[in-house]
């Protein structure tokens, strides 16, 4: 009994430690995007039909509905824009009190310069028809991850960033790729925030 009571005590240290090393990682990566866009010209309006700033994201585009991708919509004056990324983050997993990990939702680049928009539920149909291409979520899944927060009320941060030429990859991105590889070509940005949970 007293052999089984040490393993679990050190099995739940074990857990806290690594917890506790998880936060600081992705607080630190937190750090380094804030970090990534102090300097970048913030010139571009990010809105949704789906959900107001700092509103409520409805059930439609989370796990608790259709989990449809939010309608958005960009203004601004960008004549030298080649192409277009939209990528959508929430930094609160698993809970905003002490969040261990940020989950990428959404990967959208190569939207063309004519694309001002995004339709709510885009299909992968309709982003080959904007001639837009979806990379990698967090679960490695070329697709939109609705908002299914375990405990509290989560942010998701949506950004879209303006470029002065498309990007190319041999294989499918996900996030940090599409990041590190925008690096000297973001003409300006602009972001939008909706909530979901409890």
């Amino acid at each position: 009994m007293r052999l089984f009571l040490k393993i679990l005590l050190g099995s739940i240290m074990a857990l806290g430690v690594l917890a506790v090393i998880m936060h600081f990682r992705a607080k630190s990566q937190r750090e380094e995007e804030k970090a990534y866009h102090t300097g970048l010209p913030k010139n571009l309006t990010l809105s949704s039909r789906s959900f107001p700033p700092n509103g409520d994201m409805p059930v439609n585009c989370t796990c608790k509905g259709q989990e449809l991708s939010p309608a958005l919509a960009w203004e601004g004056n960008q004549p030298d824009a080649e192409s277009y990324v939209v990528l959508a983050t929430d930094y609160d997993v698993p809970t905003p009190a002490f969040p261990v990990f940020n989950l990428s939702h959404w990967v959208v680049f190569n939207l063309p310069a004519s694309a001002r928009s995004l339709p709510e539920g885009a299909s992968a149909e309709q982003m080959r028809m904007l001639g837009g291409k979806v990379g990698k979520n967090s679960t490695g899944d070329s697709k939109y991850i609705g908002p299914c927060p375990p405990l509290g009320r989560h942010g998701y941060v949506f950004r879209v960033y303006a470029l002065d030429e498309p990007l190319s990859f041999t294989v499918i991105p996900d996030k940090q790729t599409i990041l590190n590889a925008m690096k000297g070509h973001i003409l300006g940005y602009g972001e939008l925030t909706g909530y979901f949970g409890k």
